[in-house]
């Protein structure tokens, strides 16, 4: 898909990979509806973005709220007039080991990580099918939705869940020329741990991560290309390549470099 004139919806974009992501997007000649939770931070970006070449619009959104889904796309159609593309990026982390995982959180973070995205789904599934074109959905998941790490099992299932949900939407949206890709960003160096949710912050075997605009470029060219799945880095796919071929070697390896052997 040619990026230039799309209308896209890009949740969670005033923070780390999806503020760079906007920005990406913009140069690129996209139409964006910029959706997080707080207000301030989302007018400043869209009027940073508005003084470029293209036009964005801010809609205070709580992914965590599934009722404000049908909200976001509503606005998003009576704008722009239509809907090309949707990314599910907003996302919330909780680091604690299972023993410790508190359910009030847990489920907060599959609220956000999961639920809201189903819900953005729902809403712009009718108006993806009307487009003459059909639609591009994106999911945001993780590498540790598909090889999960200690520590942060919560912030893995619910990138798990987003990860299988996009297998079978995929398959059911197929004759409707809505295409479904999922991109599995690895450490990136954003403030995202800042936010997360849990009593263990420890940064205990944590890679310096790589900068979000190389995630927002990988974005860029999943609109391009429509892969099915998308991986950041080279090290990103060997991560989850060798978890799936050799998971007991994997196991070992996490123990270790986690100082839980």
């Amino acid at each position: 898909m040619n990026p230039s004139n799309r209308v896209v919806i890009l949740t969670g974009a005033t923070q780390g990979i999806g503020r760079a992501t906007a920005r990406t997007l913009a140069q690129a000649g996209c139409f964006l509806v910029l959706a997080a939770r707080t207000r301030e931070p989302l007018d400043t970006l869209a009027a940073e973005l508005n003084a470029g070449p293209t036009q964005a619009v801010a809609i205070p959104t709580n992914m965590g709220d599934t009722a404000q889904a049908a909200n976001l796309v509503r606005a998003t159609v009576e704008t722009f007039g239509r809907l090309d593309v949707v990314i599910n990026n907003a996302a919330l982390g909780v680091r604690d080991e299972v023993v410790d995982l508190n359910e009030t959180e847990a489920r907060r973070v599959m609220d956000v990580n999961y639920f809201g995205p189903v819900a953005l789904i729902q809403a712009a599934i009718p108006h993806l099918k009307a487009n003459r074109e059909g639609g591009l959905i994106i999911n945001i998941s993780s590498i540790v939705g598909r090889r999960a790490m200690p520590g942060i099992a919560g912030y893995c299932a619910s990138k798990a869940a987003l990860e299988k949900m996009a297998e079978s939407l995929r398959i059911e949206l197929k004759r409707d020329n809505i295409r479904v890709s999922t991109v599995y960003p690895g450490v990136t160096a954003t403030r995202f741990n800042d936010h997360s949710l849990g009593r263990s912050q420890s940064g205990r075997g944590r890679l310096a991560g790589v900068p979000p605009e190389r995630a927002a470029q990988t974005i860029l060219r999943t609109i391009r290309h429509e892969r099915r799945d998308v991986f950041v880095t080279l090290f990103d796919r060997a991560f989850v390549t060798a978890g799936a071929l050799w998971p007991w070697l994997m196991d070992q390896f996490l123990s270790r470099y986690t100082g839980r052997s």
